[in-house]
């Protein structure tokens, strides 16, 4: 699981919405707002619906979801939303903690879970690192954003259509990278990739356990498996702290390689990835 923030800063950031910081509330958006958690899910928005949209992003670059708190304009700024784009998975707490008070509010804030319809992975929030987990998100998203925008239903059934040929493209791109590491093992300090893995028939090592470093005994059973696989690399995630990876590969004289899942171009980001696998393991 991902650390929770603190109570306290959102029981103050309830009392200062509730009383709107003594000031007069700014006028609404000439455009619907579209709040997103992740940067992945802004580009797809945005693939969508282009300038239809005020698209605002929660979690900004460089931010890690397990320990970022929203500022009180970012909270503001949300409570005007007209509609919230879910991850909507349990290990992603950050929506729970500060935006489901949101919903509860009321005021119109339509809401859509991108991820419902897929198969989870258990402790893995990154369902967009698959190209069939986000055919599956992109028709959840369009499908708010029709009934969000309704004079614009047509041209947002075209663009879906569009966003599926590119993701297509890209799943046929990544068949080919990857189709010679069918079958193998790759080591990763955050679990961000298992979605991936899954579709292209590799398998991740994770050394984290559920957000936290694993027990000595654990540990020593995953340094004893990389051993035997030749290790080369591990990849993290940049959001995180590196220090303890680098510990990890030095023991393995493996390499550290950092790869982002929660950057903002989703097929760059694909294809990175994809490059990376193709070089490293």
């Amino acid at each position: 699981m991902l650390r929770l923030p603190l109570l306290g800063a959102l029981l103050s950031f309830l009392v200062l919405l509730g009383a709107g910081l003594g000031c007069s509330a700014p006028p609404p958006p000439q455009r619907p707002v579209v709040l997103c958690s992740v940067l992945p899910q802004a580009w797809f928005v945005e693939r969508l619906a282009g300038e239809r949209v005020q698209v605002e992003v929660m979690i900004p670059p460089g931010a890690s979801p397990a320990t970022y708190e929203p500022t009180v304009q970012q909270m503001q700024a949300a409570s005007r939303a007209s509609l919230y784009i879910k991850v909507g998975h349990p290990a992603f707490p950050f929506e729970a903690t500060w935006l489901e008070p949101l919903l509860k509010q009321g005021q119109g804030l339509r809401q859509v879970d991108s991820s419902a319809g897929l198969e989870r992975l258990e402790g893995d929030p990154h369902v967009w690192v698959s190209p069939g987990c986000v055919r599956i998100m992109a028709r959840n998203i369009a499908q708010a954003l029709e009934e969000l925008l309704p004079a614009e239903r047509e041209v947002l059934k075209a663009n879906l259509q569009a966003l599926l040929a590119e993701i297509d493209a890209v799943d046929r791109e990544l068949q080919e990278s990857l189709k010679d590491l069918r079958g193998t093992r790759f080591y990763a300090f955050h679990p961000a990739w298992g979605y991936l893995a899954r579709e292209y028939g590799l398998e991740q090592v994770a050394i984290e356990e559920e957000g936290q470093e694993p027990s000595a005994g654990r540990l020593s059973e995953i340094l004893e498996q990389a051993r035997r696989d030749g290790v080369r690399v591990l990849f993290v995630q940049p959001q995180f702290s590196e220090a303890s990876a680098r510990v990890l590969a030095e023991d393995l004289g493996a390499r550290v390689v950092p790869l982002d899942p929660l950057a903002r171009d989703w097929p760059t980001t694909m294809r990175q990835v994809a490059t990376a696998f193709r070089e490293s393991l």
